[in-house]
């Protein structure tokens, strides 16, 4: 008896085992590849504007303002790509700046390569998008979340190519875990967030804005975006291979290059906590730190409004 139990127990665990590499393999299989068919097909329905190529895939871009004006780079969070500055281009645009929301490898409409998303990754393609677009001045850049993590490494990076910097509720002044630890083990975290992840992903970013019709064109977003393989592998690629969440070095890079230096933040942000403006604010002590009181971490959309009044008197004021 006992070699028959552990005979069906066998079977029942194997049985799982293929059942759970099915699973994964079949998520996959019925989520659209991001290639050329499908680029010129965003095209051609009107869904993207302008495609650029790099070093290390396709970039997904919009463009908007007049093409001599100062150019503002925004560089979006995790997971929402660029539609989480749909709010910014027309009121930055009238302000006479040349507007360019790309979605980073990984999101929206852009290619997600198989390749480690590290620190180096991120920066390099925004360098090569504006080598791209032929943009070779200094340039604004704006960055949220995860997005402003970025936008502080490429300025640390690249100082010559940058007139000043906005951060919304930025990653790095705090170091979190971004999901819990168990979800990065290989395998299991691969398997999680290939079968599971979208799904979870479009909650998450549901449940971060207040019913409304910015509620609802963010949701409809995440349901297109997620239609395409490789959104939440490149959220657990970033995880296991770029610590934004603690960038002591770059913000004090950024702090002693004498770059103007904007920070807008909610003070009930759960995300990146208020907290961590005073830490950021320690490493750059010139920062302009604009505090929203009772808001969230979802301020880059939910409070566009009263962020760009802030915003843009900002950008007109620092070098160009």
């Amino acid at each position: 008896m006992p070699g028959r139990v552990l005979k069906w127990g066998g079977v029942a665990v194997a049985t799982l085992v293929v059942g759970l590499a099915a699973t994964y393999v079949i998520a996959g299989a019925t989520r659209e590849t991001l290639g050329e068919p499908a680029r010129a097909e965003l095209l051609r329905d009107g869904k993207a504007e302008h495609f650029v190529p790099t070093s290390q895939g396709v970039l997904n871009v919009r463009l908007s303002g007049p093409e001599k004006g100062p150019v503002v780079l925004l560089v979006h969070g995790g997971a929402v790509g660029g539609q989480g500055f749909a709010a910014w281009r027309k009121p930055l645009a009238d302000a006479g700046f040349r507007v360019v929301v790309p979605d980073l490898l990984g999101y929206g409409y852009s290619e997600r390569p198989d390749v480690p998303y590290t620190r180096e990754f991120y920066t390099r393609q925004l360098r090569e998008l504006l080598d791209g677009l032929g943009m070779t001045a200094p340039v604004h850049v704006i960055g949220a979340s995860l997005g402003g993590a970025i936008a502080t490494a490429f300025t640390a990076a690249h100082p010559e190519r940058v007139a000043s910097l906005a951060l919304m509720a930025p990653s790095g002044g705090g170091r979190s875990d971004v999901v819990a630890p168990v979800l990065t083990w290989p395998v299991l975290g691969d398997w999680i967030f290939r079968v599971a992840g979208p799904a979870q992903v479009r909650s998450m970013i549901a449940d971060a804005y207040p019913p409304g019709p910015a509620r609802d064109e963010m949701v409809a977003w995440m349901a297109e975006q997620t239609r395409f393989g490789g959104i939440a592998e490149g959220i657990l690629n970033t995880v296991r291979n770029y610590d934004s969440t603690w960038q002591p070095d770059v913000y004090q890079a950024v702090g002693r290059s004498g770059i103007p230096v904007f920070a807008a933040w909610g003070t009930a942000d759960v995300v990146n906590p208020y907290a961590q403006s005073a830490q950021v604010k320690q490493w750059i002590p010139r920062l302009e730190l604009f505090t929203l009181p009772g808001q969230g971490h979802a301020i880059t959309y939910g409070q566009a409004a009263a962020v760009l009044e802030r915003v843009v008197p900002f950008l007109r004021g620092a070098r160009s």
